[in-house]
């Protein structure tokens, strides 16, 4: 039986914790528009998108150096509270419509998200031993999308029977409210890193760095460190894709409700599957580290390829002279809607190998859950530099939109192919270190804590 405060049975905690949260921020965002007008209202949300990510980053970078001044509970929590803020200007708006507290809870979200997902990151990588980093990622990532998933079926089950509406209902946002406040205050449960032991007795954490200084000299340190400046590409266009994808799904089923969210279900579904499956390859026994690492490389380009290639034969059946937009159903029009559904499933698999690839990175760079903290904000940090761009390229001439129905590109593929251009060059920038880098152990050896110690000492 697992002791509670045993790392596994703390990262299957956490899980669910962020089941409750951006879980359920993901359901209401994979439906497109964020769950309101996909047509009327979805530049609010990509504007929103915009102050958030922008806010995100920043809070992002700083957000390493906050969780080793005072661990993960309180970064949790606020970072939780943000989410309900969030998700409750989008219900005043269905009354009010205002766009200022939209923005404004976006910011507010743009800081507790950025606590939140690097807490999330150091305690995913940094808690398990070097052969079930990939485990732990597997583990999390599908009891936090499996959170996606359900959430993704409250809208449709709510209003099945309303298959013409175009926004969700009062009552749906209500319950997606309450989850997200059970999830903030089950965060402050989770055990101090310092109380967390390993099954063979060691403990997690092994230095403490108290000092602001020292934190900001190491997290200044990063951005001269070749590593992160190889992968920062990738950390780049871990969240370009999202405005994409997920405006195609509200874009394309604008009047059914129920279908965006059996849609948005599926995306994060084929999450849980994906990230199971490339768990295993990564954590691979019979492989030696820098083998699996160049496995799961491979396996992730030729995975892109295909479903990257299906989204290029979709997309060219949008543009100019074929009608714009669809106006798929479920029901009504399943035979059309079921090519849709199997590219979103490929689409939301290969974000989860995307950004699980990513992360297993992080993890085989290091075993000291401090630096991994500082790993994860930079990931963040990037990452909403990123989606603070994506957004604003959807709401541009070549994106997908009805503002511009009339691409610069010919049928709609400009945003399309700007995603597979920077997917390309990260992958590519992240060769050298997949295959110079990564190695069979990263043990801290004596000399590296002296100089961690050392560090601190300088504050």
């Amino acid at each position: 039986m697992l002791r509670f405060n045993d790392p596994y049975t703390q990262v299957i905690f956490l899980g669910f914790v962020v089941f409750c949260l951006p879980g359920m921020h993901n359901a209401i965002s994979g439906m497109g528009a964020y769950g309101i007008d996909a047509v009327k209202d979805a530049n609010v949300v990509n504007d929103a998108n915009t102050a958030l990510s922008v806010i995100f980053a920043m809070s992002s970078l700083v957000a390493g150096g906050l969780f080793n001044l005072f661990g993960h509970r309180w970064l949790l929590f606020f970072g939780g509270l943000s989410y309900t803020l969030y998700i409750s200007s989008y219900f005043a708006y269905g009354f009010i419509h205002s766009v200022p507290f939209i923005v404004i809870a976006a910011i507010v979200l743009g800081l507790g998200a950025g606590c939140l997902w690097c807490a999330q990151g150091a305690i995913m990588m940094g808690y398990p031993s070097e052969g079930d980093k990939g485990k732990y990622f597997g583990l999390f990532w599908a009891i936090f999308n499996t959170g996606a998933v359900l959430g993704g079926f409250i809208p449709m089950g709510i209003q099945w029977n309303d298959p013409g509406a175009k926004a969700m209902s009062n009552t749906v946002f209500i319950v997606f409210l309450s989850i997200t406040v059970v999830g903030a205050f089950l965060s402050l449960l989770l055990l101090p890193a310092s109380k967390v032991v390993r099954a063979d007795g060691t403990p997690i954490t092994k230095v403490k760095f108290s000092s602001a200084g020292a934190e900001a000299r190491a997290i200044l340190a990063l951005f001269k460190d070749w590593r992160m400046l190889a992968l920062f590409p990738m950390f780049f266009t871990s969240n370009w894709f999202y405005s994409y994808q997920l405006n195609l799904n509200g874009l394309n089923q604008a009047e059914s409700v129920r279908t965006r969210s059996f849609d948005s279900a599926t995306y994060w579904g084929a999450q849980v599957i994906a990230s199971l499956l490339y768990a295993r390859l990564l954590d691979n026994p019979n492989w030696t580290r820098r083998t699996r690492a160049r496995y799961g490389y491979f396996v992730l380009i030729a995975f892109l390829i295909i479903v990257y290639g299906g989204g290029i034969a979709f997309q060219s059946t949008i543009g100019l002279g074929n009608g714009g937009f669809k106006n798929y159903d479920m029901v009504n029009t399943t035979s059309e809607w079921i090519k849709f559904w199997l590219l979103f499933f490929g689409y939301g698999a290969s974000d989860a190998l995307f950004q699980g690839y990513a992360y297993w990175i992080m993890g085989a760079l290091t075993n000291d859950i401090h630096v991994v903290a500082r790993y994860v904000g930079f990931y963040k940090f990037a990452q909403n530099i990123g989606a603070v761009l994506s957004g604003q390229v959807s709401n541009s001439p070549i994106g997908n939109n009805h503002k511009h129905p009339e691409n610069a590109v010919g049928k709609g593929m400009g945003e399309i192919l700007i995603c597979i251009a920077f997917i390309a060059l990260s992958l590519i920038c992240a060769a050298p270190v997949v295959f110079k880098a990564i190695q069979e152990t990263s043990e801290e050896t004596v000399e590296e804590e002296k100089q961690e110690y050392a560090l601190e000492e300088k504050a």
